[in-house]
């Protein structure tokens, strides 16, 4: 989903270096915080400001968090911390964006898995309603429904860039789509009936 690539991947910031393993772990990390980011922004550069704060912030204590049972749960956490700051600073997950998730969730597969959306309910009408639930997801389901189904990542890229396991991404898959499924059809955008749980 990317709009705008991560750049300058080997350094967060120019004349910043960065330790060996924080680098190695921003290469393969950079992009779906990137596109985590820009997904919950609405701004590519923002977005891009945002990840580069988060490297140099980690850069800083990286030895203490390489001692940590999960530093990529750590690294997870700090970036998600500055987000969620941003997020309630702009207050930019509203309806605009909601927008630009309803447009992109419109055509999803994981759209056409629910088989729910209602005769005569207008799709955008309910990307919007979707966009609106997502966004009052708790932290964790939050996070996996846009790293899943915003930003496009499988359940094991979801998990690498959590800092996570596979098998709790798709516990907090299902947790969420349940979350999502009821709160839609309280709006009755959804039929009555199961749903197949993308779990891939």
């Amino acid at each position: 989903m990317t709009e705008q690539p991560f750049a300058d991947t080997a350094g967060t910031t120019p004349g910043v270096e960065l330790p060996i393993t924080l680098e190695a772990f921003q290469r393969l990390h950079a992009d779906a915080y990137f596109d985590y980011t820009y997904a919950c922004l609405g701004d590519a550069r923002l977005a891009q400001q945002l990840v580069s704060e988060a490297f140099l912030e980690l850069a800083d204590c990286w030895d203490l968090v390489l001692t940590y049972p999960q530093p990529a749960a750590t690294a997870w956490a700090a970036l998600r911390h500055l987000v969620e700051a941003e997020r309630e600073r702009l207050d930019r997950l509203d309806e605009r964006v909601a927008f630009s998730v309803a447009l992109r969730l419109e055509w999803e597969p994981w759209l056409d898995d629910l088989d729910a959306i209602t005769t005569g309910v207008d799709g955008l009408e309910a990307g919007m309603a979707l966009g609106a639930a997502i966004k009052e997801l708790p932290a964790a389901k939050f996070d996996v429904i846009v790293l899943r189904f915003v930003v496009g990542l499988k359940v094991a890229g979801t998990a690498q860039a959590m800092g996570t396991d596979e098998g709790t991404v798709k516990s907090l898959t299902t947790q969420a789509r349940t979350k999502l499924e009821a709160r839609l059809r309280s709006r009755r955008l959804l039929r009555p009936g199961t749903t197949k749980k993308d779990q891939e």
